[in-house]
């Protein structure tokens, strides 16, 4: 596994690389419409496109950013995370969120909150 769950500080858990990861590399499954282990959690939004979604740590913990260090990429029925540059052992890895709007059909508030 390309990452870790940080919980050092509990009012910012997040998601950091193990290793260095290069850029387009592979680093797991964002969420996908079937359970992804024992641990997956189900994903509802009213607007999204599907009825629900499942996601493990890494859908859960990673964190916004305007300027993310990854992309994700619809691959048969999930959203896979693959590094948008190079990501270096020990950086948290972000994810823009309403990047994913365009696959799940979910729109942040008008206030740019991101209930999700």
């Amino acid at each position: 596994m390309k990452y870790v769950i940080d919980k050092s500080d509990l009012k910012n858990i997040k998601i950091t690389a193990t290793t260095n990861i290069q850029l387009n590399e592979y680093i797991g499954i964002w969420i996908s419409d079937k359970p992804l282990s024992k641990k997956s959690r189900y994903l509802f939004q009213e607007k999204m496109l599907k009825p629900w979604w499942e996601t493990d740590a890494l859908g859960r913990y990673c964190n916004h950013s305007s300027n993310p260090n990854t992309i994700v990429i619809y691959q048969e029925n999930r959203l896979e995370l693959r590094a948008s540059c190079e990501i270096k052992a020990g950086e948290e890895l972000f994810v823009d969120y309403k990047q994913i709007t365009s696959f799940t059909g979910y729109i942040p508030d008008n206030n740019g909150i991101l209930n999700w």
